[in-house]
């Protein structure tokens, strides 16, 4: 009975999954065709410097990381994706308690705005381009702790924010419809 009772659960577990799996679409839902794609220069509207620099070399490297997009020349893209550094914040989040006056861990928040759209193709009759994934602001950042030396410490943090942005980036491209 219990045999069974077992390989009849088992056979339901796997009619279920396999139901599941058949409809289930596994990775991006960006159509193929619009995967190659051309990335400008991250352009800066902050006053703070490096922040454009870092933010592009991580959205290059998380795009060649998470591997559904192609980088490509202009010329041969079928989509855009347009970074703007728009925010740059560096906040304190705790405190000593033998020193209240000065923070000891700090949150730095790197915010941009993006445009992920489709190439206009006069050719095929699409004479203009077409928003496929557009956001006035997306978020990225990373905790540091400042203590003697913060200059350094803030240094070696923005990568780290600007790759968290990146990641924001690109999950929101390959996660278009």
């Amino acid at each position: 009975m219990k045999t069974t009772f077992r390989l009849t659960l088992a056979a339901l577990c796997a009619a279920l999954l396999s139901g599941c799996a058949s409809s289930y679409r596994f990775g991006t839902t960006l159509a193929p065709e619009l995967r190659d794609v051309y990335v400008p220069t991250v352009y800066n509207e902050t006053g703070e410097p490096g922040v454009a620099l870092a933010a592009d070399r991580a959205l290059r490297k998380e795009i060649q990381r998470e591997g559904t997009l192609r980088i490509v020349p202009e010329s041969e893209a079928t989509t855009r994706l347009d970074v703007v550094v728009t925010g740059y914040k560096q906040e304190a989040v705790s405190y000593s308690q033998h020193d209240t006056q000065h923070p000891n861990e700090y949150k730095m928040t790197i915010s941009a705005r993006v445009s992920f759209v489709k190439l206009a193709r006069p050719q095929a009759g699409e004479p203009a381009e077409k928003a496929i994934w557009i956001k006035g602001s997306v978020t990225g950042s990373e905790n540091f702790f400042g203590g003697a030396d913060s200059i350094s410490a803030k240094t070696s943090c923005l990568p780290e924010a600007a790759k968290d942005l990146a990641i924001a980036i690109v999950d929101g491209c390959v996660g278009a419809w």
